[in-house]
């Protein structure tokens, strides 16, 4: 994935945290001279008393930073409240557009904040005279963040059923005294981001959602349609569909694209010539006896990770999720069969495969789990390298978690004129075509791009580019797409060099 920086995924909508997938990878541009921000005190102004300038790590020039209250309980509008850290990246010049650019994360939901460095240097022309809105979802970041200390995938209690779903238990019952577990759902959030549009004055959103964020941005669009201008979706997550069944065969077919493609082109042929059966003995080799490979930190400490199938399995789904590093995948697998697991106990350690977070769970055991049949995982995970355990884990700890109640008709499509603009991967495993087709199909004014040679977490400045420009036009006529087609084709690696 480039240079990946790693972090919990669902950068992956929720089909993505069955593995607990490594986050968005994007491709950074180069900084360039801010043109003509206006002064602190103007800035300021706009949000006195809400938000206040501040320096954010990464970020030229001064941010807007603050909290936004709001209930947690929002029906009852008593009991406890819920600060929201908001980040705003001010319009650079005048006059100031009254509609800013929302980012709903994916992930898991990562904290949108923690992008502003990503937005400040890629959507410059956007914010000439454009806000960029950035609220960390309720249960994240700096909104009353749901985290514990759960274990993850290198701890052995993960493999423990029993401590696995103590160390759940613990987690709710950690969690339980500051926040009512039930109100973390994608509703809730969406009404609070709402309510912070209303508190900064803003007349209506432009929503750009990643993953996960895209079914969020679905929901605010459902439950606030007059005030979205515009919606842009990369990897979309249906609200209709139950995507969790879908994981283990959508990975499986990645898999075998990839193997495919290298075997079409003559040098990946030429080095793995018989990388599907090598791959295929290295899982049940592993499966039968795992071996323990030494990691060298960037510390110079050294850890033990212990590599078995299920170790192998994340690696390899978490590699799918990016164009790069699906070219290193032939290589790796060869390696690993030829007795070398190093590369991949280094990606198993480099962090991204971490737990799930407690809004994560919330969102899981109430949104999309229950509509799982438990009868229909053998059947729908046969012949995949992820198998069913890690769906029957997730089910699992559903049953120690809380579930939220949901809106009537929550798992309805939702229904638009809007001109959206709907982004899928051509690679992408997490949100396959399928799902952008089967969105779009209620969606009476979308045009769905498919994007050649991109997994679920690309992003390069063709995908920047094209959100800005259907953002500023405010439409899809007219906006060019030729970028989308000018990629060179996968190149495999097959050697160091």
């Amino acid at each position: 994935m480039y240079q990946v920086a790693r972090a919990l995924c669902l950068t992956l909508g929720l089909a993505a945290a069955v593995l607990a997938s490594p986050a968005t990878h994007v491709h950074q541009p180069e900084r360039q001279a801010s043109p003509g921000a206006p002064s602190d005190s103007f800035a300021s102004d706009r949000f006195a008393g809400i938000l206040q300038p501040c320096t954010l790590p990464d970020v030229e020039g001064s941010a807007l930073c603050g909290g936004v209250d709001v209930w947690e309980d929002r029906e009852a509008t008593r009991g406890r409240k819920i600060a929201l850290r908001v980040v705003v990246l001010p319009a650079m010049e005048r006059p100031i557009e009254p509609d800013p650019l929302v980012y709903l994360a994916g992930g898991g939901v990562l904290p949108a904040s923690e992008r502003a460095p990503f937005f400040a240097r890629a959507f410059q022309e956007l914010r000439r005279h454009r806000d960029v809105l950035l609220v960390d979802q309720r249960g994240s970041g700096g909104s009353n963040a749901l985290d514990c200390d759960l274990p993850g995938p290198l701890d052995p209690d993960f493999r423990d059923e029993g401590r696995y779903l103590s160390a759940i238990s613990r987690c709710r019952t950690l969690l339980e005294p500051k926040a009512d577990l039930r109100f973390y759902t994608t509703p809730h959030a969406m009404a609070d981001l709402d309510e912070v549009r209303r508190r900064l004055g803003y007349e209506r959103l432009n929503l750009y959602g990643m993953s996960y964020g895209t079914k969020a941005a679905m929901v605010y669009l459902r439950q606030f349609p007059d005030r979205v201008r515009t919606v842009a979706l990369h990897g979309l997550v249906p609200l209709d569909t139950s995507i969790s069944l879908d994981t283990a065969r959508s990975a499986q077919d990645a898999l075998e694209r990839v193997f495919d493609l290298c075997a079409q082109q003559p040098a990946c042929a030429a080095a793995f010539p018989r990388l599907r059966d090598e791959f295929r003995a290295l899982m049940t080799r592993l499966a039968a006896k795992p071996v323990d490979v030494e990691v060298k930190e960037p510390s110079g400490a050294a850890t033990t990770i212990r590599v078995d199938a299920e170790i192998v399995a994340r690696v390899v789904h978490g590699a799918l999720y990016s164009a790069r590093a699906i070219e290193e995948l032939p290589r790796m697998i060869h390696r690993a069969f030829g007795g070398d697991l190093t590369p991949i106990a280094r990606r198993a350690s480099g962090g991204g495969y971490g737990p799930p977070k407690g809004v994560l769970l919330t969102i899981q055991c109430t949104e999309e789990l229950p509509r799982v049949d438990p009868g229909r995982i053998a059947q729908e995970t046969a012949e995949t390298f992820v198998g069913g355990v890690p769906l029957r884990r997730q089910l699992a700890a559903c049953q120690r978690w809380v579930t939220g109640r949901l809106p009537e008709g929550y798992w309805s499509p939702v229904r638009s004129a809007l001109p959206i603009l709907p982004l899928t991967g051509a690679l992408d495993h997490a949100t396959p075509r399928h799902y952008g087709d089967h969105v779009v199909a209620t969606l009476a004014a979308a045009r769905h791009l498919v994007l050649p040679g991109r997994g679920h977490n690309d992003v390069d400045a063709c995908v920047t580019g094209l959100i800005q420009s259907y953002v500023l036009r405010g439409s899809l006529q007219g906006l060019d797409t030729s970028c989308a087609e000018r990629l060179e084709p996968l190149s495999f690696a097959t050697s160091a060099d």
